[in-house]
């Protein structure tokens, strides 16, 4: 269980990063906490298991997001000079002529 909570987590958190400020992230690893919580109850896992889960999840959500804030680093200056290029509004606006 704990793999595929880190994927997801990373995958989550990659999609936080790409998206939204830091402020959405202390509220998603705790939703997600408490589903995983839900999730090893149900699942009728011990306590340590639980937490251990959490822990992978709490830290893959924190490394995705982490990452998808480095890709949005990344592309955003391609991205832009993609767009500039083709409009001429944006390069305008920018400086170019």
């Amino acid at each position: 269980m704990g793999l595929e909570l880190a994927v997801i987590g990373v995958l989550g958190g990659i999609v936080l990063g790409l998206r939204f400020k830091v402020f959405v992230l202390a509220p998603a690893i705790a939703l997600a906490m408490i589903f995983a919580v839900a999730g090893g109850v149900a699942h009728g896992d011990g306590w340590g298991s639980i937490v251990l889960a959490v822990i992978i999840l709490g830290t893959a959500i924190q490394f995705g997001y982490l990452t998808g804030i480095v890709i949005h680093a990344a592309a955003g200056p391609v991205f832009a000079s993609i767009i500039g290029s083709r409009n001429a509004q944006f390069n305008s606006q920018i400086g170019r002529t």
